[in-house]
């Protein structure tokens, strides 16, 4: 069976503000793609509650590092009281949301995704060939799927900042 090491048990944003979900969602796909993740959306729920609405996503993506090392982020998202709100940016006014969005990101290393090396002997050689041949080379891939995962929070940390309006 495949491993998994968990580089970035979870981090959160929260913010209450008026922001665009499409605009949140486009950035964040176009994100994915320019980081070379397939990405898929494995869950959307949204609940009515007339003029308000609570939306909660789940995203899951992967990259192909190699074809022993699997990079995966996995993002799970609330919008919570979600309402149309009209604002006005340099003297053009557009239509926006309001809402409580709380992120989840969580990212994490499959080793052996494809089950090369699972049964028997080779269960054994894949101990070896994690702890002493390939150790640094896992080590520069932690780091790296580490910076990204910030990076991308990052990224959706400035849009909720920079995309703040006034209704």
């Amino acid at each position: 069976m495949s491993e998994r090491d968990i580089i970035v048990p979870s981090v959160r944003v929260k913010e209450k503000s008026v922001f665009s979900l499409d605009d949140l969602y486009e950035m964040l796909i176009l994100w994915f793609e320019h980081h070379r993740y397939d990405f898929q959306e494995r869950g959307y729920k949204d609940e009515d509650l007339g003029n308000k609405k609570h939306v909660s996503v789940r995203w899951y993506s992967e990259r192909e590092i190699n074809d022993y090392i699997k990079f995966v982020i996995e993002t799970n998202f609330v919008v919570l009281g979600l309402e149309e709100v009209e604002i006005e940016s340099g003297g053009v006014k557009r239509k926006s949301n309001r809402g409580e969005i709380e992120l989840e990101i969580r990212a994490y290393i499959i080793k052996d995704f494809s089950n090369k090396w699972e049964t028997g002997f080779m269960r054994f050689l894949r101990g070896f060939y994690d702890k002493f041949v390939i150790k640094s080379s896992i080590e520069g891939y932690e780091k790296e799927l580490y910076e990204e995962t910030y990076a991308y929070t990052d990224e959706i940390k400035s849009f909720l900042n920079l995309h703040r309006f006034k209704s």
